[in-house]
């Protein structure tokens, strides 16, 4: 299962740099976000599509980040570290991800210019699109 979730997590972090590759620390960040969502959807979303369960999340963390009142040039919302964050405290999770990883992990993400504006440079934040992106694992 761990292997799977791995290598899931590649493939969507493959999918979003296809300018270009992300860090191994970036790399491990998703791959550790990915895996502690997989675990609560398998225990708690059992019924649930996968994809439900990821539409779900994104639309907690785009609630939970605070920049996404203030911008709204992005349609589908936007999500911070602390949209993230709230999503692993509401899980259980809070303790397995520090705040500076998933950061470092979102401000890599949204380096690559598909969302200069959005965040003007000084938030963690990346569009809710592009957060659907990174947890479909498929």
């Amino acid at each position: 299962m761990m292997f799977t979730s791995i290598f899931r997590a590649s493939a969507a972090a493959a999918r979003i740099s296809q300018r270009r590759t992300l860090s191994t620390t970036c790399s491990q960040s998703l791959s550790r976000l990915n895996e502690i969502l997989e675990d609560y959807r398998a225990s708690h979303y059992a019924q649930e599509l996968p994809k439900r369960f990821r539409k779900d999340i994104v639309n907690v963390a785009s609630k939970g980040s605070a920049s996404s009142q203030l911008i709204s040039s992005s349609p589908g919302g936007i999500v911070s570290a602390a949209g993230i964050e709230q999503v692993l405290n509401n899980i259980g999770a809070g303790d397995q991800m520090s705040h500076d990883e998933i950061e470092t992990m979102l401000r890599e993400i949204g380096s690559d210019g598909a969302n200069s504006g959005v965040d003007g440079g000084k938030d963690c934040v990346i569009t809710a699109d592009k957060m659907l992106d990174l947890l479909s694992m498929r």
